[in-house]
């Protein structure tokens, strides 16, 4: 079995808001919207550089989300986190962190609870230890 990609599923409440949201401040999108006859998106996809997240207007049932991770490589960690701080003043943002297995990182999360985390540079290969 060949596998092509993983797109990731979230839900938010308001999707058009977080829409708004992840193009405004992370610099995410463009998106594609679908209102489905409805006066609101129902779905959408927004690029995440070449990769594509799937988002839903619908509230994120118990434990959704809880436990997910989103990891978005970028070149320039210190200046990406200087631009999102800059954005969005009151999202809870990290500071610039590096891993003991090796990539700066910081975190922010959106006004809807889910957690972006931001690499630059790769994982260090494990050891045998």
């Amino acid at each position: 079995m060949a596998f092509s990609e993983v797109i990731p599923y979230l839900y938010y409440e308001d999707a058009d808001a977080a829409l708004d949201w992840l193009e405004r401040v992370l610099e995410f999108g463009p998106s594609t919207r679908w209102r489905l006859g409805a006066p609101v998106t129902q779905e959408a996809d927004i690029l995440i550089g070449e990769s594509r997240v799937s988002i839903t207007h619908r509230p994120p049932g118990v434990g959704h989300g809880a436990g997910a991770l989103l990891i978005v490589h970028v070149d320039d960690i210190d200046a990406y986190r200087a631009r999102v701080s800059a954005a969005d003043s009151n999202a809870p943002i990290s500071s610039v962190q590096k891993q003991p297995y090796g990539p700066l990182t910081f975190t922010v999360v959106d006004p809807w609870g889910y957690r972006w985390n931001f690499w630059q540079g790769e994982s260090d290969p494990p050891t045998d230890s």
